[in-house]
This record gives C-alpha cells, sequence and structure tokens, in this order.
C-alpha cells in the first residue's frame, strides 16, 4: 500500500501500570495490522531515558501514556475507539497515496 506505514509513537515509563497495559494493546495491535507487510511502523520512547525525556519535551508530553499517530496527538482511552482511530489513519494514508 503507498503511503505507508504510518507512524506510531508511544511515550512511555517503566514504573506506570497504564504505560505496561497501553504498550501491550497498541503492539498486539501493531503485530496484527502489519501482518503481511508494514503498514505501521511503532515507535516507543521510555521518558525516563534521556532520549525518550528529550523526545516528549519536544512534543509537549507531560503524562504517559502518551500516544501519537502520524504526528497527531491521541486523546483518549486505548483500546476500540483508538484502533479505530488508527484504521481511519491507516485508510485516509492509502487514499491520498492513491
Amino acid at each position: 500500500m503507498p503511503g505507508l506505514p504510518i507512524e506510531v509513537v508511544l511515550f512511555k515509563s517503566e514504573n506506570c501500570a497504564g504505560c505496561q497495559a497501553a504498550d501491550r494493546l497498541i503492539s498486539s495491535k501493531v503485530s496484527e495490522l502489519n501482518s503481511g507487510q508494514e503498514a505501521v511502523r511503532l515507535i516507543k520512547y521510555d521518558i525516563d531515558t534521556e532520549e525518550g525525556f528529550k523526545e516528549a519535551e519536544k512534543r509537549g508530553v507531560e503524562s504517559t501514556p502518551a500516544v501519537f499517530v502520524s504526528g497527531e496527538r491521541y486523546v483518549g482511552e486505548i483500546g476500540d475507539e483508538f484502533f479505530e482511530f488508527l484504521g481511519k489513519k491507516i485508510s485516509g494514508k492509502v487514499e491520498t497515496q492513491t
């Protein structure tokens, strides 16, 4: 599919239970979406590292978990609503590239 993969960036902290849950859910969905071809590129930053902290500062992240899809901050629960949002981003990317 032209225009893919889209980029999903997850900011997390090792001591954050919500971050670990979000990481598991997002990683599982990305694996499912990528079966056969890379549709989504998942990038993870641990804000407890220097690199992760600097990247979080650049994007204005103040709490974790924080998720960006194609540069847009996702605000909401990580679950069905997020996966629908992600699906629309993928569909939109394919449509604009064809």
